[in-house]
């Protein structure tokens, strides 16, 4: 192939997907944002999925991350 040549791929998505965004919290320093995905064959192989993954967040990283509290300073709040 040459460098005139150009090579293109072409993306096709089959099956089914669902995504879900959402915050927590309602101050600056007190918000987590997530966004869930799940894929399959199928609509229910997505929710399956998608279902999978919210439990591992909830189960795991939701915690951890709201135990990461910032600390606000006085100076913070000028």
């Amino acid at each position: 192939m040459s460098e005139g040549d150009i090579d293109r791929v072409q993306r096709t998505d089959v099956g089914a997907s669902i995504a879900v965004e959402f915050k927590r919290g309602t101050g600056t320093r007190d918000q987590d944002k997530w966004t869930i995905k799940g894929k399959g064959e199928t609509a229910a192989e997505a929710i399956k999925n998608f279902e999978r993954e919210l439990e591992e967040v909830e189960d795991e990283f939701a915690q951890r991350v709201r135990d990461l509290q910032v600390e606000v300073t006085e100076e913070d709040d000028e």
